[in-house]
């Protein structure tokens, strides 16, 4: 059986010979079979060229081979990710238990599973990653256009209740047309819920979300762990001096995700600065963030 594995990842593992730039700690997988039907506007998996996911190449290997090279490695966790192919629930299902040789922690991200399957992954599978990616209703109906737009909330709610509140973490898109407040009360929305989210900065062929705006969202995110949407506003606004204790900690803009997961270039073309940075930041590197946030 064959699986693909991000380029950063088969790297690491020695499954190919490239440059390692950052070195992952979660071993990336995609289920592969072809065209995605979700057809979401900032994927090429809709587009059919399955080889490309979120501006990484994902080639083909043997999952033997695979196996082997993970069980020797320090890798944390392994990240299963599936398009919306034909049978991609079965298709999960088998993948799963053969990954479960590993003996490492499996986090499951893919268009809605049932319930049935669900309970059938969990165990080996500790964590499911849902897809919200647009903030409003509205900006699913575009972004999504093949799925009703409430589908993934229901879809977020029912891993929750098989999962258990923190093992189930909502991928958020920034950048796709939402402002601020609209994305700090989804957040909350989802924080309520029992879910953790995970930030991606929208980066297509010919638009990047102004890293300004990125580093806004990532620091409000972090203060509705602790307040209310109005107040964090207000902070973020008007007051962000006062949020500098938060910003010279670095982990508002590391990777958020699974237990283990870094993700190093999934939203950060390479050689640029990181977006979600995957390790402890530099003192250098918070210097510039408090530039991009306007802080002296």
């Amino acid at each position: 059986m064959e699986i693909r594995v991000s380029s950063g990842t088969a790297s690491y593992l020695s499954l190919q010979n490239s440059q390692i730039l950052e070195e992952p700690t979660t071993a990336y997988l995609l289920v592969p079979g072809g065209r995605c039907r979700g057809a979401c506007t900032y994927c090429p998996q809709g587009k059919g060229d399955s080889r490309w996911l979120s501006r990484v190449s994902w080639p083909l290997f043997e999952i033997e081979d695979l196996l082997e090279k993970v069980k020797k490695s320090d890798i944390e966790r392994i990240c299963l990710q599936s398009p919306d192919i034909e049978d991609y629930e079965n298709k999960i299902i088998e993948i799963t238990k053969i990954l479960e040789e590993t003996e490492k922690p499996i986090s499951v991200s893919s268009p809605p599973l049932s319930d049935e399957t669900l309970e059938e992954i969990k165990g080996p599978v500790d964590h499911i990653g849902v897809g919200i990616d647009a903030v409003t209703n509205d900006l699913r109906k575009k972004t999504k256009p093949n799925y009703p737009p409430l589908v993934f909330w229901d879809y977020l709610s029912r891993a929750i209740n098989i999962f258990g509140r923190k093992n189930v973490t909502a991928h958020m898109i920034v950048g796709m047309g939402e402002d601020l407040e609209q994305l700090g009360v989804t957040v909350r929305k989802i924080f309520d819920a029992g879910a953790d989210v995970s930030l991606f900065s929208l980066l297509l062929k010919d638009y990047q979300v102004e890293m300004k705006y990125y580093r806004k969202a990532q620091l409000l995110t972090y203060l509705l762990h602790e307040q209310n949407l109005a107040e964090s506003m207000e902070l973020i606004e008007e007051k962000p001096d006062e949020c500098i204790e938060y910003i010279e900690n670095g982990d508002i803009f590391r990777t958020r995700g699974c237990p283990g997961c870094n993700r190093p270039f999934y939203t950060t073309k390479p050689g640029d600065e990181h977006r979600n940075f995957p390790r402890e930041l530099t003192s250098e590197e918070i210097d510039q963030i408090k530039e991009e946030l306007g802080i002296k």
